[in-house]
C-alpha cells in the first residue's frame, strides 16, 4: 500500500489575527482519522488531520490549576484517557468541554512514583460569558472544586487524582504582610507528543511567584496594616468594621448593599437585590420588595441563614485562605454530644487548618499552622448539647510586631486564636476568669512558630467532611443539628450560596414551630422543644398532650417508699409498666419489679440516665442505657418498659424497650427468656426496702400515675391505697427554695424545682457576683464605671489616647509617610500631579497643597503661587485665595501690578511713570514700559508663537492685551498649510484630506488652552475639508479609505466647540461664517455619507465626542414602526453622559402630509414602480432600506451667533433669550436622497437640559440657514411646539428635520406666571374693580348728574375699569398668542383711554374756569373725539405697524424691551405732561383774583386737587404694571398690588362719597319730590348755603370759579361767566354803562320753563365745537344741552324760598323798563334769556349776592308782558328754532381767553341780523333806575336788548331789567363806582 500525497489546510481562527505574539504561545494537537480507498486499483489510504491551536495567554496561566494523576503517562492520557479526564472535568464544574484548555502534559520529576501533571484553564459558564475572550475560573475555585470532588472526577475519568502538590509559596518567600502568589510563566515549547490517535506539542511553563502588598497593608515593605474604614465608605448610618483586606459595612434593617446604598423602603429595585433568584418589584408606595422563590428563603431579600445537618452531611464554602487575622461567627443547635462544626484547611494535618467542633458537650477549637497543634477550650456549664441555639465566636490574630516608635513592624511568630460561646465578657473571662471562679465562657490558645500567616487553602466545609482517603486532624467527622448566622470577618453568608452541598437541608426542622392552638389540652400551655414540642401538664395530668390522668402524684423525699405486695399479675408478653416523674437526684431507684424465682426488673437513675436492669437472683440476665438525654433536670418526664417476644425465622426472641417521653428517645436489649410467666410479687416505687425499715437508693423527686398491663391501652394505675406507704406526701407541692435568699449580693434566684440558681446583675461575675470594676479589665490605667444599661453593666473610661471596648486601642500611633488614620493608618489618597503633597494630615486624612501651592475654595486643584519676588516680602501666599504678601502699594495675586495703572513694580513698592505705560505682567507676559499712544509688540507665552499686541493710552493705562494672533506650537504646521490653501499656493485632495484630519486630531488632543489662531487655523482646515468631502461621491470619500477619517473630523470639531472657545468664536464670527457655517457643513457631510452609504458599503457607525457625537444608521423600511436614534443600546464602548437627548422618528417619517395633489402623484409614482418592476426581471431591493443621520451637538448652543428671526409670528424671542440644551441634527436619506418633505408625523425630539434652575418658557426653535441675518441664518420656531417637559427634560415635534434645540428664558417664571403674587394681586385688582364699578353705577344711576364733568368721571372710570379687568384676566395667557395679542392691543387702548378722560377732566375744568359761558352742559362730540377717538387712532397705527409687537412669551402686553412701547409710553407721557401743565394753569387761574370776580372759590381748589391725585395714582399704577410685568424683583408687584388697592377706593370716594353734587343728589333720590313744583329761577348763593343754579327742576352747575348769588345781585361785568338765568346780558366788547328796571310777577316764570317734548333741539355745541356758532348759542347751553335733560329735579330747599312765595302769588308789575344810553354795540339777547352773574374771584361761599329789582315802566304794560308769557308757553322753544342770532363782535374789545379765544369774527349776513334788531328796539323808550351796589366793582355798564322776530310781529316789548353788579377784576378798566345796565 502506497501513500501518494497528503494534502493538509491549515486556516488560523479569525480571533487569532488580533492576538499579541508577545503574550502567547500555540499549543498543537492533531487527531488523525483514516478512510480506505482504491488508488492503485485495488486499495488506497487516505489520512485526515484535525488541526486545533490554542492560544495560551497570560490570564490562561493565572487562572490554571496542575492536576497530579497517579500512576499515568503521557501517551496512555492522550490515548484513549483525554476523552474521559474532560468529561469529567466538565461534570464536576458544570462546564462545556470545548472551554476546559489543556496546555501542558509533563511527567513529575520531584518523585520517584510515576505521576502526570496536567496543568489545565477553564472558562467560566456560557450563560454568564460565552465569548472566547471571557474570563475564567480563578485558581482558587479550581482547586475547591476539583479537590472535593476528586470521587468524582476518578469515577468518570479512571484516573486517579492525588491531592494538590505543595506550592513554592508555602514557604512564605515574602516578607511581612506581603502576599505570594504562584505563577505559572511561559518557558519554552516543548516538542511533540505522539499518541495512537493524537498528536500533541505543550508548553512547558515553570513555577514563578509574585509578592505584592495586598490591600490593606502599607509601608515600604508592606509592614502596617491599615483600617479601611478610616474614609467612612459606609452610608445611611452604617457600622463600618474592619477586616483584612477591606471592610464590611453592618446595614440598617430597611438598607443593604456592599456600602448600604440601596433603600428597600424608598429605592428602586437594583440588580442583584434579590438573591436566590427572587423577583424584585418596586412598589407604587415606593421602595421595592422580594417575592421569593418556594424554600426557606428568608425575607427581606431571599437569603437563607439557616440549614439542617442529617447525618454524614455538610456544605462547602469558598476557603479563608492565607489569611494574618480573620473572625467567624456561627449559631447552633443539637441534641448530640459531639460534632464537627466547620473545617477549613488541607484534608491532612501536615498543613495549615481550624476545626470548631463540639466534644463532650463543650465547644473545642483545634489549629494549626502547620507547624504545632493548639486546642482551645471554653467550658460552659450544662453543655451546649440541649437543643437551644448557642453562639459561638471565633477571633484569629497575628500579634504585629511593635518598634521603639510605636509604629507596626510586621507580624510576629505568635498566633492568637480566642473562642467565645454566648453572651459573654471575652476579657473579663480571659484575664480575670481564674479570679472570679466559674466564668470561663471564653478561651484562648495561642501559637509560635516560624510562619507568620496560617494558610487556610482549601474549602470551608460546615457540618462534616467527606469521605477521603486523607486523615483529618479533628475527633469528629460529622454533626447532626442545626445552623444558622455564619459571619465571615462580620459579613453574613448566605447558606445557599454555595459551593458544593452534600445532604443538607434548608431550614431547621427540628426548630419549627410545633405547637399549635389545640395542641395541649386542658388549656395547659404548649413548649417548643428539640424536634417535638412538651405540654406543660398539670399535676394530675399526664400524655403528650395532657389526655391523659396520672393518678396519685406523691412526692418522695429520698427515705420514702411506696410498695404493693400480693399482686395476682404475671409477666406475659407484652408486658408494660409506665412511669411519670420529676426529679433532681442522678442516682436513685425509679422502681422496682420482684417476681418469682428472686427475678427483679430494676428501674433506676444512674448519673442522670435511665438504667434499666434485670436480675435473675443475683445473676445480671440482661440491661440497657439510655444515655441519649439527661432526666434529672427537675421536668416531668414519662418513661415506659416495654417487654415483648418478636418473630425471626422459626426463633422466638424476647426485648425489652424503653420509650422515654412519648417515644422521644428509646433504646432496646434482648431478655432471657424466663421472664414470660413469671408471676409478679410485689412492686416497689422510690427505693428499695432495707434493714430496720429503712429505703435503700431512695428516690427524692414526684411520681404519678404508675400503670401495668399489657400494652399501654390496657395498663391500668395501681391503687396507692392498697400500697403500704413509708414517708410520701401526697402531691407534689415543694418550698420555694429562693425564700432562704440563698444568692449573694448583686445576684438574683431562681426557682429551679427542688432547686435553685443564682444569675449575677450586668456587671458581676463569678460565684460569688463579684464587682467587675474590682478587677478593672480596662487596660492602660483607664477607669471603669458602673453602667446597668450597657451590655455588660459597665465602660471604661479611656484617657485621651487610648479607644476601644477596654482602652486596648491607641489613638497617636504615628502613620508612614502617605498614610493616616488610627488605629490603623489608611492612604492619603492625594493627587501629587494636581499639586497635592503626598503626604496628607495624620488625623483627618485632609490632602494639602505642596508648598508655595494654594487652593482656591471648591476647586480641587492646587496651583502654584508663583509670587513676584520684586513686588512680594516671600515666595509663600495664603492657601486658599493664593494672595501673596505684597509691599506697600503693590496689588495682584502674584504681586505684580499697582493700584495705580500708571505705576510699575520696583524694589521699593510702585513708582509712577508719567509720560508712559508701566512695565507690567498680565496673560503671562511682562509687558513692557511704553509710551503713550504707542502699542506695545511682545512674543507670545511660552508655547506659542507669534506677536502679542497691547496698546497704552493717556487716559486709561494699558488696555487688554490682544492674543489672537498667537499659534500654539502644535498648530504651526497646520497653519502654514492654512496659508498656503488661503493663497491658493497649495491645494487639497484626499491624501492631504486624511493628513490634515489626522493632524488636526493630534493638534487638538496635545493643545490644552487654544489661542485664537489656533481655532481659526482649525476652523479654516475643517471648513475646507468639509467642503472638499461634500463634493467627493462614492469611494473618493475619505471615510472610505481612512477608517479613522470620521471620528478625526468629528473630535477635532468637538475640540474647537469647547465653550472655552467663545471668545475666539466671537471674533472670527465678526468677519467669517463661524459656528453656523460649521454646522452647515457638518450637516452636509453627514448627508453626504448617508446618501454613499450603499454604494460604498459603509457600515453604519456611532461616534462619542466630549462635545459631538454622530450617528449614522440603517432603518428598514418595509417593517418600519420607528425608529429612536441614536441608538446607544447598540453601542460598543464608552456612552455620552448624555444619553437621554435623543430624537424619535415616527413610522410615517417616509410619507409627506398628505394632501390631495399629493395623493395623485403618489397614485402615478405607485403605477409607474408597478411598470418598472414588471420590465425588470430582478426588481431592486435595496431601495428597502433607508439611511438616518443624528448629531449631537452638546455645547454648540452657547457659540452660535445669537441671532433670531425677526418674523415675530414665527419666534417670540424671551428677554434673556438662551439655548439650554444640545443643538441635534437629523436627517434621512431614503433611495440616495434626502427626504425635504414636510412630514406626515411629526418626529420627536426630546432633550435634557443644561440647566435646570432660573429656565422657565421653553421654545423648540430650529437653526434657519436661510434666515438672511448676518449671512448665516438664525433660529426660529416653525412648524415646532412643546409636546412635553419636566424638571429636566423637554419634549420637541416638529414636522421637517434640521438642526433643532430649545430656546428658553433665563427666568424663574414660566409662562403665566407673570404675576409671582398672584392672590396679593388679584385681591388687591378686584378691590378696584368693585370701586370703580360702584363709583360707575352712582354716576349712572343718578340721573340728575348728567353734567359733561359728571360724563367724563363716568367715561374714565370705565376706561380704568376695562384697562384693570383685562389686566387681571389677559396679563398671563401668553399660550394664546392670538388671544394674548387681542388683550395686548385692549390693553394698549384701554389704557390710553383712561389717561386721555383724564387729561378731558383737566382741561374741562380748567375752560370751567377761565371761559366766560357755562360750558359744563351740552354736546361732548370734542370730548368723545379725544377720549375715545385718539386712542383708538393711535392703537391702530400701532397695529398696523407692528401686529407682532403684541404680547409675548412672557406676558401679553407691550414689552419695554421693543420699539413699539413708544406708541404707548409716549402719548400717555404727553397726556400726563399736558394734564399736569392745565392742571397748574387751572391751579392758577383758580388762586388769582379776577377782575371780574368777587367771591372764593374753595370747590375749584378741591376739584383740581382731587383730579391731581387720581392723576398720580392711575399713572404710577400704571407705571408700576408695566415694570411689574416686564422685571423680575419682587418689590414691584408689591408696590402695583398697594397702589392698586387704592386706586379705585380713593376715586370712589372722591368721586362719590366727598363729591356734594353726588351727596345731593343722593339727597333728591331720596326726597322724591315733584319737579313740576319747582318753577323760576334757583340762584344758589352762601346765604341760602346752595351751590348750583336749579331751572325747572334741573341742576345747573355753575363754573368752580362763580358763587352765585341772589336774585337782588347785581349782574357782573361782560368778563364774567353767563348764568343759567333765562335772561343772559354778555358782551363781545367794551360795554357802555346803562341802567334797566324790569318787573317779574308770576307771569315771567313762563320764561324759566324749558319744552320738554324735545330733548334733543340743540343749538350748538357748546362745549366742544370751537366754531363761531359757539359764542352765537351759548347762551342756550342751560335749556338746550343733551346731558342737562336726564338730570331729574332738585327739590326746592330754603334757598330757593325767598324768590317765590309758597302760594305762587304773583309779583306786582311796575311800568315798563326805562333804556338809558343803549348802544349800538350791545349784544341782543332774547326775552327769556335771564342772566345771573357772580364774581369768578369768589367760591361758593362768597357773600356777594345778585339782586334784581323791578321798576314800572310806563312803556311796557302789563297786557303786553301777560301776552308774551302766553305766547312763550304756546310755542315752546320754537322761538329758539325759528330764531338764531350771532353776536357782532366790537372792534374795541379785549382778547377773549381759554379755548375760545382763537374764534373766527362774525359773517356780513350775521351782521345785518343784528342791526335789524338794534334798529327795532330802539324804538322803545328807555327809562333809567338806580339800584343799590353791594358791593364796588371796576367794570363796565352794560346796556343789552334782545329781541326776537316773533316778537316783533306780535308788538312786544322787552322787559325793562335793572340789575346792579358789582365785580372785581384786576384786568378791568373803568371807574370804581357801581355799573347799572338797562335793558
Amino acid at each position: 500500500m502506497h501513500l501518494m500525497q497528503l494534502d493538509t489546510e491549515i486556516r488560523l481562527p479569525e480571533q487569532i489575527k488580533h492576538v499579541s505574539l508577545e503574550s502567547r504561545k500555540e499549543s498543537i494537537r492533531c487527531g488523525m482519522g483514516k478512510a480506505v480507498r482504491g488508488l492503485d486499483g485495488i486499495h488506497s489510504v487516505r489520512a485526515q488531520c484535525t488541526l486545533q491551536v490554542t492560544i495560551i495567554t497570560d490570564e490562561m496561566l493565572s487562572n490554571s490549576i496542575t492536576l497530579r494523576l497517579a500512576n499515568m503517562s503521557q501517551e496512555r492520557f492522550l490515548s484513549p484517557l483525554l476523552g474521559l479526564f474532560l468529561d469529567g472535568v466538565a461534570m464536576v464544574l458544570s462546564a462545556a468541554k470545548e472551554d476546559i484548555v489543556i496546555f501542558n502534559i509533563q511527567n513529575d520529576t520531584d518523585v520517584r512514583a510515576n505521576i502526570l501533571n496536567v496543568s489545565l484553564s477553564v472558562l467560566l459558564p456560557r450563560q454568564s460569558s460565552a465569548e472566547l475572550t471571557g474570563k475564567f475560573f480563578s485558581s482558587e475555585d479550581l482547586q475547591e472544586r476539583l479537590y472535593l470532588n476528586r470521587s468524582l472526577l476518578t469515577l468518570i475519568s479512571t484516573q486517579r487524582v492525588l491531592p494538590f502538590d505543595d506550592n513554592i509559596c508555602l514557604r512564605e518567600p515574602c516578607e511581612n504582610y506581603m502576599k505570594c502568589v504562584s505563577v505559572l510563566k511561559f518557558d519554552s515549547l516543548a516538542p511533540f507528543i505522539t499518541s495512537d490517535t493524537i498528536l500533541f506539542r505543550p508548553i512547558h511553563p515553570i513555577n514563578g511567584l509574585r509578592c505584592r502588598c495586598p490591600t490593606g497593608f502599607t509601608g515600604d515593605y508592606c509592614e502596617t496594616e491599615i483600617d479601611l474604614c478610616y474614609s467612612n465608605p459606609c452610608r445611611n448610618n452604617g457600622v463600618c468594621r474592619s477586616r483584612e483586606g477591606g471592610f464590611t459595612c453592618e446595614c440598617p434593617e430597611e438598607f443593604t448593599g456592599e456600602q448600604c446604598e440601596v433603600n428597600s423602603r424608598s429605592g428602586r429595585c437594583t440588580m442583584g437585590v434579590c438573591k436566590n433568584g427572587g423577583t424584585c418589584v418596586n412598589l407604587l408606595v415606593g421602595g421595592f420588595k422580594c417575592d421569593c422563590p418556594p424554600g426557606e428563603y428568608e425575607k427581606p431579600y431571599c437569603e437563607m441563614t439557616t440549614r439542617s445537618f442529617p447525618a454524614q452531611s455538610f456544605i462547602t464554602f469558598k476557603g479563608l485562605r492565607q489569611r494574618f487575622h480573620f473572625s467567624i461567627s456561627l449559631t447552633f443547635a443539637t441534641k448530640e454530644r459531639s460534632g464537627l462544626l466547620l473545617y477549613n484547611g488541607r484534608f491532612n494535618e501536615k498543613h495549615d487548618f481550624i476545626a470548631l467542633e463540639i466534644i463532650n458537650e463543650q465547644v473545642q477549637l483545634t489549629f494549626s499552622a502547620g507547624e504545632s497543634t493548639t486546642t482551645v477550650s471554653p467550658f460552659i456549664p450544662g453543655g451546649v448539647s440541649d437543643g437551644q441555639w448557642h453562639v459561638v465566636q471565633l477571633q484569629y490574630y497575628n500579634k504585629p510586631i511593635i518598634g521603639k516608635s510605636g509604629i507596626p513592624q510586621g507580624p510576629s511568630d505568635q498566633k492568637v486564636a480566642v473562642v467565645t460561646v454566648d453572651d459573654c465578657d471575652t476579657s473579663v473571662a480571659l484575664r480575670f476568669g481564674h479570679i472570679l471562679g466559674n466564668y470561663t465562657c471564653s478561651a484562648q490558645g495561642m501559637q509560635s512558630g516560624s510562619k507568620k500567616s496560617l494558610d487556610l487553602t482549601g474549602p470551608l466545609l460546615l457540618g462534616g467532611v467527606p469521605n477521603l482517603p486523607e486523615d483529618f486532624p479533628i475527633q469528629t467527622h460529622e454533626f447532626v443539628g442545626c445552623m444558622k448566622n455564619l459571619y465571615i470577618d462580620n459579613k453574613q453568608i448566605d447558606l445557599a450560596d454555595f459551593i458544593a452541598n452534600n445532604g443538607t437541608l434548608p431550614g431547621c426542622s427540628a426548630k419549627r414551630h410545633f405547637c399549635s392552638t389545640n395542641t395541649c389540652k386542658n388549656g395547659v400551655p404548649c413548649v417548643n422543644k428539640w424536634d417535638t414540642f412538651s405540654c406543660e401538664c398539670p399535676l394530675g395530668y399526664g400524655g403528650k398532650n395532657c389526655e391523659q390522668v396520672m393518678a396519685s402524684p406523691q412526692h418522695f423525699q429520698g427515705n420514702s417508699l411506696v410498695t404493693w405486695s400480693n399482686l395476682a399479675s404475671t409477666i406475659t408478653l407484652p408486658w408494660y409498666i409506665g412511669i411519670m416523674f420529676r426529679t433532681r437526684q442522678a442516682n436513685g431507684i425509679l422502681l422496682r419489679a420482684v417476681a418469682e424465682q428472686q427475678s427483679t426488673i430494676s428501674l433506676q437513675l444512674s448519673e442522670g440516665n435511665i438504667f434499666l436492669a434485670l436480675y435473675i437472683g443475683s445473676r445480671s440476665v440482661s440491661s440497657l442505657r439510655l444515655d441519649q438525654v439527661k432526666v434529672n433536670d427537675g421536668d416531668w418526664h414519662y418513661l415506659q418498659v416495654e417487654l415483648k417476644s418478636t418473630q425471626e425465622d422459626s426463633d422466638s426472641k424476647y426485648q425489652a424497650i424503653i420509650y422515654f417521653d412519648y417515644g422521644q428517645h428509646q433504646a432496646n436489649t434482648e431478655i432471657d427468656a424466663e421472664f414470660p410467666g413469671l408471676k409478679l410479687n410485689s412492686l416497689s416505687v422510690g427505693g428499695m426496702a432495707g434493714d430496720n425499715g429503712s429505703v435503700l437508693h431512695g428516690f427524692r423527686g414526684c411520681m404519678q400515675g404508675v400503670r401495668i398491663g399489657e400494652t399501654s391501652a390496657t395498663a391500668v394505675a395501681l391503687n396507692l391505697n392498697q400500697a403500704e406507704k413509708v414517708n410520701v406526701e401526697r402531691g407534689c407541692s415543694l418550698p420555694d427554695p429562693c425564700d432562704s435568699n440563698p444568692c449573694p449580693a448583686n445576684s438574683y434566684c431562681n426557682d429551679d424545682w427542688d432547686s435553685y440558681s443564682c444569675s449575677c446583675d450586668p456587671g458581676y461575675y463569678g460565684e460569688s457576683c463579684m464587682d467587675v470594676c474590682d478587677v478593672n479589665p480596662c487596660e492602660h490605667h483607664s477607669s471603669c464605671t458602673r453602667k446597668p444599661s450597657s451590655s455588660h453593666g459597665y465602660i471604661c473610661e479611656c484617657s485621651g489616647n487610648f479607644l476601644g471596648q477596654y482602652c486596648e486601642n491607641k489613638i497617636d500611633q504615628p502613620c508612614p509617610k502617605g498614610w493616616w488614620g488610627h488605629p490603623m493608618c489608611g492612604p492619603c489618597s492625594c493627587q501629587i500631579e494636581k499639586g497635592f503633597d503626598p503626604d496628607c494630615n495624620k488625623t483627618s486624612g485632609h490632602c494639602r497643597c505642596k508648598e508655595n501651592h494654594y487652593q482656591p475654595l471648591g476647586n480641587d486643584t492646587c496651583y502654584p503661587c508663583d509670587c513676584y519676588p520684586t513686588g512680594s516680602f516671600s515666595r509663600t501666599c495664603d492657601l486658599e485665595s493664593g494672595q501673596c504678601q505684597c509691599k506697600p502699594g503693590v496689588i495682584g495675586r502674584k504681586c505684580d501690578q499697582c493700584d495705580n495703572p500708571f505705576a510699575e513694580v520696583s524694589m521699593n513698592g510702585c513708582e509712577v511713570i508719567y509720560d508712559s505705560c508701566p512695565r507690567a505682567m498680565e496673560a503671562e507676559i511682562w509687558w513692557p514700559r511704553t509710551k503713550f499712544g504707542l502699542p506695545a509688540a511682545v512674543p507670545c507665552p511660552k508655547g506659542s508663537i507669534g506677536t502679542a499686541i497691547r496698546h497704552c493710552d493717556e487716559h486709561k493705562g494699558w488696555l487688554p492685551p490682544n492674543l489672537f494672533n498667537c499659534t500654539s506650537v502644535t498648530f504651526l504646521e497646520l497653519k502654514r498649510f492654512s496659508d498656503k490653501l488661503s493663497r491658493n499656493e497649495s491645494f487639497l485632495d484626499a491624501v492631504k484630506s486624511r493628513q490634515m484630519a489626522m493632524m488636526l486630531q493630534n493638534a487638538s488632543q496635545n493643545t490644552a488652552v487654544y489661542f485664537g489662531s489656533d481655532v481659526k487655523v482649525a476652523y479654516r482646515l475643517i471648513d475646507r475639508i468639509l467642503k472638499y468631502e461634500n463634493l467627493q461621491e462614492g469611494f473618493g470619500l475619505a471615510a472610505t479609505q481612512d477608517v479613522h477619517f470620521n471620528e478625526n473630523l468629528f473630535r477635532v470639531g468637538s475640540s474647537l466647540l469647547n465653550p472655552k472657545n467663545k471668545a475666539h468664536w466671537d471674533l472670527i464670527q465678526n468677519t467669517e461664517g463661524g459656528t453656523a457655517q460649521l454646522l452647515r457643513h457638518y450637516e452636509d457631510y453627514a448627508n453626504i455619507l448617508a446618501q454613499n452609504m450603499k454604494k460604498t458599503y459603509l457600515s453604519p457607525f456611532t461616534i462619542v465626542t466630549p462635545n459631538i457625537v454622530i450617528s449614522v444608521d440603517r432603518l428598514d423600511k418595509m417593517n418600519f414602526g420607528g425608529a429612536k436614534l441614536p441608538r446607544y443600546e447598540a453601542l460598543r464602548g464608552a456612552k455620552p453622559i448624555d444619553v437621554d437627548t435623543s430624537v424619535t422618528l415616527p413610522d410615517s417619517v417616509f410619507k409627506p402630509a398628505e394632501t390631495k395633489t399629493s395623493r395623485i402623484t403618489e397614485a402615478h409614482i405607485k403605477e409607474d414602480n408597478r411598470t418598472m418592476n414588471r420590465k425588470r426581471r430582478h426588481p431592486d431591493l435595496s431601495g428597502q432600506e433607508a439611511i438616518a443621520s443624528v448629531i449631537i451637538y452638546q455645547t454648540l448652543a452657547t457659540l452660535l451667533p445669537e441671532q433670531y428671526d425677526t418674523d415675530k409670528r414665527s419666534l417670540r424671542v424671551p428677554k434673556r433669550p438662551v439655548i439650554n440644551t444640545p443643538v441635534v441634527s437629523i436627517s434621512i436619506h431614503d433611495n440616495e436622497e434626502r427626504l425635504q418633505h414636510i412630514l406626515d408625523k411629526p418626529i420627536t425630539v426630546q432633550f435634557r437640559l443644561f440647566e435646570t434652575e432660573e429656565r422657565s418658557k421653553p421654545i423648540c426653535v430650529f437653526w434657519n440657514h436661510s434666515i438672511p441675518i448676518g449671512g448665516t441664518g438664525g433660529w426660529s420656531a416653525k412648524g415646532c411646539e412643546v409636546v412635553f417637559r419636566n424638571q429636566s427634560h423637554i419634549s420637541c415635534q416638529c414636522n421637517h428635520m434640521t438642526s433643532f434645540a430649545v430656546l428658553m428664558d433665563v427666568s424663574h417664571r414660566e409662562n403665566g406666571e407673570i404675576l409671582p403674587l398672584k392672590m396679593i394681586t388679584y385681591a388687591t385688582v378686584a378691590v378696584t374693580l368693585g370701586s370703580l364699578f360702584l363709583t360707575f353705577a352712582i354716576l349712572v344711576l343718578l340721573r340728575s348728574l348728567n353734567s359733561n364733568q359728571s360724563s367724563i368721571s363716568k367715561n374714565m372710570v370705565a376706561a380704568l375699569f376695562f384697562s384693570e379687568l383685562i389686566f387681571l384676566l389677559g396679563i398671563n395667557q401668553a399660550d394664546n398668542p392670538f388671544v394674548c395679542t387681542v388683550i395686548a392691543i385692549l390693553l394698549h387702548f384701554f389704557y390710553m383711554c383712561t389717561f386721555a378722560w383724564m387729561f378731558l377732566d383737566g382741561l374741562h375744568m380748567y375752560r370751567m374756569l377761565t371761559e366766560v359761558r357755562d360750558i359744563n352742559y351740552g354736546p361732548m362730540r370734542f370730548y368723545y373725539m379725544i377720549g375715545w377717538g385718539v386712542p383708538a387712532f393711535i392703537t391702530g397705527l400701532a397695529v398696523g405697524l407692528d401686529p407682532e409687537g403684541y404680547g409675548n412669551p412672557d406676558f401679553c402686553w407691550l414689552s419695554m424691551y421693543d420699539t413699539i412701547i413708544w406708541s404707548f409710553a409716549g402719548p400717555i407721557a404727553l397726556a400726563v405732561s399736558m394734564n399736569v401743565f392745565v392742571s397748574i394753569l387751572a391751579a392758577r387761574a383758580s388762586c388769582s383774583h379776577k377782575h371780574h370776580g368777587f367771591e372764593k372759590k374753595g370747590s375749584s381748589v378741591n376739584g383740581l386737587r382731587t383730579a391731581f391725585l387720581i392723576l398720580l395714582l392711575v399713572t404710577v399704577t400704571w407705571l408700576l404694571a408695566l415694570l411689574a410685568v416686564n422685571n423680575d424683583t419682587l418689590i414691584f408687584h408689591y408696590l402695583l398690588a398697594g397702589f392698586s388697592s387704592a386706586q379705585g377706593p380713593c376715586i370712589f370716594f372722591f368721586r362719590i362719597i366727598f363729591n356734594k353734587e353726588v351727596r345731593k343728589a343722593f339727597k333728591y333720590a331720596c326726597n322724591r319730590k315733584n319737579a313740576s313744583d319747582i318753577h323760576g329761577t334757583k340762584s344758589t348763593a352762601s346765604s341760602y348755603n346752595c351751590n348750583s343754579t336749579y331751572v325747572d327742576g334741573r341742576l345747573y352747575r355753575p363754573p368752580y370759579g362763580d358763587s352765585s348769588g341772589s336774585l337782588n345781585s347785581t349782574v357782573r361785568s361782560g368778563k364774567s361767566h353767563h348764568s343759567y338765568i333765562p335772561f343772559v346780558v354778555r358782551e363781545d366788547s367794551g360795554l357802555n354803562n346803562s341802567q334797566a328796571h324790569i318787573g317779574l310777577n308770576d307771569h315771567s316764570a313762563a320764561y324759566f320753563h324749558e319744552d320738554k317734548e324735545h330733548p334733543d333741539d340743540h343749538d350748538s355745541d357748546s362745549d366742544s365745537d370751537l366754531s363761531l356758532e359757539d359764542d352765537q348759542s351759548g347762551s342756550y347751553a342751560s335749556t338746550h344741552s343733551s346731558d342737562s335733560e336726564e338730570e331729574d329735579h332738585f327739590p326746592a330747599d330754603q334757598c330757593w324760598e325767598s324768590l317765590a312765595s309758597q302760594n305762587n302769588e304773583r309779583i306786582p308789575a311796575f311800568s315798563t323798563p326805562k333804556l338809558d344810553n343803549l348802544s349800538g354795540h350791545v349784544k341782543p339777547y332774547w326775552p327769556g334769556e335771564f342772566v345771573t352773574t357772580a364774581s369768578e374771584s369768589e367760591g361758593h361761599g362768597g357773600s356777594e349776592k345778585l339782586k334784581v329789582e323791578t321798576v314800572p315802566n310806563s312803556d311796557i304794560s302789563r297786557e303786553k308782558l301777560n301776552s308774551i308769557e302766553d305766547h312763550v308757553r304756546e310755542n315752546g322753544d320754537g322761538i329758539y328754532k325759528d330764531n338764531t342770532l350771532v353776536s357782532l363782535p366790537n372792534p374795541n374789545a379785549q382778547p377773549q381767553k381759554g379755548i375760545l379765544k382763537k374764534k373766527s369774527l362774525p359773517t356780513i349776513t350775521e351782521k345785518n341780523s343784528i342791526n335789524r334788531i338794534h334798529n327795532e328796539l330802539s324804538n322803545h323808550k328807555i327809562g333809567t333806575v338806580s339800584s343799590r351796589a353791594s358791593s364796588s366793582s371796576d367794570g363796565s355798564r352794560v346796556q343789552r336788548t334782545k329781541q326776537s322776530l316773533q316778537e316783533q310781529l306780535n308788538g312786544v316789548t322787552p322787559i325793562a331789567m335793572s340789575i346792579k353788579a358789582g365785580t372785581v377784576d384786576e384786568d378791568s378798566s373803568g371807574s370804581d363806582s357801581s355799573d347799572e345796565t338797562s335793558i
